[in-house]
């Protein structure tokens, strides 16, 4: 007697196998985007956003300076 696998054990571990791939992927596909995304936006209490902000505070303040000034300037 030869001990050869059966044809049915074969495709069943071939589909099992497909499945796991298939689910896996999934998977690591879910965790990189999450992880992606954890790394590309910056939360507000770290150093650089709020060198951001008070930046961004900063240039519309003196645009709006700017602004009045210049109707000021309009209406006399």
């Amino acid at each position: 007697m030869s001990n050869q696998p059966s044809p049915q054990k074969d495709s069943n571990e071939t589909v099992l196998g497909w499945k796991f791939v298939i689910i896996v992927g999934i998977l690591s596909t879910i965790f990189l985007s999450f992880f992606y995304l954890a790394m590309t936006q910056e939360p507000d209490y770290m150093p650089g956003a709020q060198r951001k902000i008070q930046q961004e505070k900063e240039l519309n303040h003196s645009h709006s300076a700017a602004s009045e000034v210049a109707e000021q300037h309009q209406h006399p």
